[in-house]
This record gives structure tokens, sequence and C-alpha cells, in this order.
């Protein structure tokens, strides 16, 4: 079983196709992959997987592919050896594309001029999800999926670009008035079957200990993100007492993070995040000494990594002329050696971003999964009230799952809010996370 959409639709139904256009994006995408394949240890780096090398992947929770195509899609739902086949009508290559295309347009406006720019691109994107129930998640969770509580997702192509998990469909009885994706189950993404399965074993073999915390150093100095990025490593450093390293302002650099991250268990990147959409192994974290730590950094260590956050701006998004599978940041760390992976698909507001990973890590570090840590995480901040979030804050630092200061940062810059409303219920506010691998 192939795990592109070039390998499952016969070439009579690709008609109004521009071939030329699609061997020149394949042409990059192979050059790309090549590229990777040239480096110690990445030989099979997205390489064709048999379909044992699926089922095998498939055993404890279902695989789901989804593959955009002319005229509808298809998803691919596979349990161990067994493989249902769903027609989705309205998941056309031309659909995805024409989505895709209006988020860069209006994100592009929004990240040039952020007061003007807001509006247009948080409209599409909540537009797009509401789309992405009808075209492909409600099909999935009302029918195959239905009673399956963790689901992983193989999106082919320029789906990967879309976030799946936030699709949603209205309903009454909730506090959004709203059913999204993350409501039926949590929602993991892979690149391939073997990744999955080298993420498992990983994840088998490596306990999440040894925390490195890797601070932003360019907003350190002074303004708003000040407080919230050191918040950020109070936090995280605070569920690991005793066993972490951290990295901060001017010591963020990247031959020390370099150094670092081989030892590490678990790594938390609070700082800038781009992504390189024409050359996707150069996208990266930006440092302290005014360099860049890029995927092609990352691809060439030796990690051992239970987990890394990538709490910084669109550190998920690919490469957007690569036709089938995609390169992005999360990707090269799984194939770098982490067996999970939690980044984000747009820039993300700073006290809704503290708020996530408040939640996820007190979900993770008392036993959940971290694709359920990070989805019970998300509806929380979703549908409580700023009430609700502050008798929560003031609970968890009077029982020392918090601290103090930390507490107080955050009670802070809720205090200005109405109590009864839900601040943080908008899908550019919770949803930006998504979970990679295991």
């Amino acid at each position: 079983m192939a795990e592109s959409t070039a390998d499952i639709f016969p070439e009579g139904g690709r008609q109004g196709l521009n071939f030329d256009e699609l061997r020149s994006a394949r042409q990059e995408l192979d050059d790309v992959i090549d590229e990777i394949r040239r480096l110690e240890g990445f030989g099979d780096f997205l390489a064709e997987p048999s379909f044992e090398d699926i089922s095998v992947a498939a055993e404890q929770h279902p695989l789901c592919y989804l593959s955009p195509a002319q005229g509808g899609g298809l998803a691919l739902i596979v349990r161990g050896n067994d493989v249902n086949v769903l027609w989705l009508e309205d998941l056309s290559t031309e659909a995805v594309r024409h989505r895709v295309g209006g988020l860069a347009v209006s994100g592009a406006e929004f990240r040039a001029n952020p007061g003007a720019g807001f509006a247009a691109w948080s409209t599409d994107l909540d537009g797009t999800a509401r789309w992405l129930w009808d075209a492909a998640m409600g099909p999935l969770l009302r029918g195959e999926l239905a009673d399956e509580d963790r689901v992983t997702l193989v999106p082919a192509g320029l789906l990967g670009m879309l976030p799946l998990h936030a699709a949603w469909t209205p309903a009454t009885g909730t506090p959004t008035g709203r059913r999204w994706a993350v409501d039926h189950a949590a929602i993991s993404y892979i690149p391939n079957a073997r990744a999955l399965t080298a993420a498992r074993r990983i994840a088998q073999e490596h306990a999440p200990d040894r925390l490195l915390v890797v601070t932003d150093p360019h907003r350190t100095a002074a303004g708003g993100r000040t407080s919230f990025t050191a918040l950020e490593a109070e936090i995280v450093a605070g569920t690991f007492p005793g066993a972490h390293r951290m990295l901060h302002g001017p010591r963020a650099t990247v031959p020390a993070v370099l150094r670092e991250l081989p030892a590490a268990g678990v790594v938390h990147f609070a700082c800038h995040g781009f992504a390189d959409v024409g050359s996707p192994l150069d996208s990266g974290l930006s440092l302290a000494d005014g360099r860049t730590l890029r995927l092609r950094d990352l691809m060439g260590l030796d990690l051992r990594l239970r987990l890394a956050v990538l709490s910084s701006c669109e550190t998920s998004v690919p490469g957007t002329r690569l036709p089938d599978e995609v390169v992005a940041l999360p990707t090269g760390l799984l194939q770098a050696g982490a067996a999970g992976v939690v980044a984000s698909q747009w820039p993300v507001p700073d006290l809704p971003t503290a708020l996530v990973m408040t939640r996820f890590y007190d979900h993770w570090r008392a036993g959940a999964p971290p694709a359920e840590a990070l989805r019970r995480a998300q509806i929380w901040v979703r549908d409580t009230s700023n009430e609700e979030k502050t008798r929560f804050l003031d609970a968890a630092a009077d029982e020392g799952r918090l601290s103090p200061a930390a507490a107080d940062t955050l009670l802070d810059a809720l205090l200005p809010a109405e109590p009864a409303a839900r601040d943080e219920a908008h899908i550019a506010d919770w949803a930006a996370f998504a979970h990679f691998g295991i």
C-alpha cells in the first residue's frame, strides 16, 4: 500500500491536472527527500512502506490515510490487517488548494499587520475548520471512527497544512455551540507508518526524564512576551523537579542546544519558530547568537526524546510546493529520534499558550498520553470561563502543582477579563497546537 495519492488513484482519475506542474513539484519533493537521505542514518526517510509496515503500525489504534484527488478524495482506515475505504466527495485537490491558498494570503496579511489583518485571517481559519468537518472529519467521526478514542491521521500533500483536529460542526448544548473533532478523540498526525512504529519503540524504551528548556532570547529583554516566556519555563521546569536543564536568554545558543539535546528525554522550546516554505530543511528556531537551529541541524543528531514541545510560531508548517509527503520540523524531529512532538500551525497568543501548556503538562505528568493530555488542555482552555480558570489556578497553587509566582502571573492576566466570558473559545486561541507521533 502506498502513502501518496500518486499510487492510490489511476491516471484516468486525474483529468484536468497540469502534469507539467505535477512533475515539477514532484521533482522538488524528490530533491528534498534525496538531500535528507544523504544524511547519515536517514537512508530510508519517507521510504514507501510495505503493507506489513502499515498493519503493524495500526495494531493498537486506527491509522487513517486522507488523500485528496481530482473530483473527490479517499479515507483509508487501517486496523491491523483490515482496511476500510471511505469516499469523500468534497475532499478534492482543488478544494484543498483553495483553502490552503486562502489561509496563506490572509495569514501573510495578518503577519504583516496583526491589528488590521487578524479579522480576515481568523474568519478564514474558522471557515476552513468548518469545511474540514463536512469534507473529511465529520464522515469519519460519525462513521468508521465513531467508537475510537485515539486516532492517527496521515494527511497527504497540502491537506497536512490544515487543522483537521479542529474541524467543527454546529451543536446545541455545548459551551461554544459547536462540536469539534478533538471532542470525539485524541488526534495525532504522522508522516508515514514506519515513523509511527519507530516513535512507538522510542516511547517504550526511553522515559520522559532529563528535561531541557530553551527560552527565546529575542523576547526576554523587554515587552509583553517577557513574563510569559519566563512563566512557561517555570511551569515546565516545575513538572520535572531536580531533573531539568535551562538554557535561558544569551545562554540559548545553537552550539549549547546541540550539545544538550542528545542527553535530554524531553525538550521544551519557548522561542520564535518559522517555516521556510521554499526550503523546508531550513525551517527552524531562532536562538541567542543570531543563528537559527534548523531542521537540517536537528536531523544530524542522534536523539532519544520522549517528547519535543515547540511552543513557538508556525513550527509545524511544511513547504507548500511539495505534492505528496511534506517535510516540516515535527517530521524531522520524529525521524531524528523523537517519539512525539507538539507544534503549532499558526502564531500563538501568549496567555492562551501559557494556559494550554499549564494544563498539558499537568495532564501528561499525571499519566495521560501526550495526545490525550493536549486534547484535554485545549478543551479546558476553550470551554472554561475566566472565572473557572481563576478558580483552577488558585487551587493548583494551593495544592503545590503550580508555583505561587506562576499562578499570580496568570491570574493578573485574567483579572481584567469578564468573569463569565470564555475569552479563549475562538479557534485561533486554543487550537494552534497539534500532536505528532506517539
